[in-house]
């Protein structure tokens, strides 16, 4: 990777960030970041992180499928997982979909800040114990409507 495409990157970030928020700290806030940090990554000081890039994503930055670079860690090399939506559809508390998925906690809680991502057996695991929960939920939600009847009314 030559240093001109990192460069041409970080460039395009930055021509983003004042087109779509009109300035850096808006970019900045935008990302979750502070600006001294977003500053640093515009320098090519600090390599972006993968919470990051999703977050980029987010809002409507992108890399492009096939780019890679020095400065920006390649959005493929990492899994960008909905984890709060995982968790709002099983209704099941992180704690307990880690140990259902068989990972400990603290390696749960490193998947949802992106400082790592599951494996591949991992993510099929995770995606697997979260469809049977929304199915269990769904088909427990769907018992109680029908074995409860409507209340007869008064007249």
């Amino acid at each position: 990777m030559s240093r001109d495409f990192d460069k041409k990157v970080l460039d395009d970030l930055r021509a983003f960030g004042l087109k779509r928020f009109g300035s850096m700290q808006n970019l900045a806030e935008a990302m979750g970041v502070r600006p001294q940090n977003l500053n640093t990554y515009l320098k090519g000081e600090r390599k972006i992180g993968p919470k990051y890039i999703a977050r980029l994503k987010e809002i409507g930055f992108d890399l492009g499928s096939s780019q890679q670079t020095d400065c920006v860690i390649n959005a493929q090399e990492s899994v960008i997982l909905d984890l709060p939506g995982a968790l709002e559809l099983s209704n099941t508390p992180a704690n307990r979909l880690a140990q259902l998925v068989g990972v400990s906690p603290a390696t749960f809680t490193a998947w949802q800040d992106g400082s790592a991502s599951p494996s591949m057996e991992q993510l099929a695991a995770l995606f697997n114990q979260v469809v049977a929960l929304g199915l269990s939920a769904r088909q427990n939600c769907a018992k109680s409507e029908v074995e409860t009847p409507p209340a007869k009314a008064i007249g």
